[in-house]
């Protein structure tokens, strides 16, 4: 393991996610689209050496897992949802840290911004 390098980092941008997320019931009828970007970091220097997934993190996997806790259930908040998917992400995962940007076009203010973003970062220390 390096010790002396910042750790790599694997970013998933723009994922396309569908949870039913809002204050209001109303918000919360129907999935909505939002997405996400998630950074992962770790050191993945055995597996770049090796040219082996088994060594690495399999990015398929980390896609189906965001995906399915945005679908799990209803969120009021978007910092709930992120905090999820990051939370999750180290819970199945072997990473150092998890940064999470979810956002959401609200309807209420379409005209008035492209969209409403939280970003939330924990490491596997904090569990």
């Amino acid at each position: 393991m390096r010790t002396n390098r910042p750790p790599d980092k694997l970013k998933l941008s723009g994922i396309k996610i569908f949870p039913r997320i809002g204050v209001t019931p109303e918000e919360r009828a129907a999935p909505q689209e939002c997405q996400a970007d998630v950074v992962i970091s770790g050191d993945w220097s055995e597996a770049a050496g090796a040219d082996d997934l088994a060594r690495s993190i399999d990015y398929c996997l980390i896609l189906e897992k965001i995906r399915a806790v945005a679908a799990a259930r209803e969120y009021a908040l978007l910092e709930t949802l992120a905090r999820a998917i990051t939370q999750s992400v180290l819970a199945d995962f072997s990473v150092g840290t998890v940064n999470v940007r979810v956002r959401k076009r609200p309807a209420v203010l379409r005209g008035l911004l492209d969209f409403v973003e939280i970003e939330i970062e924990e490491s596997s220390a904090d569990l």
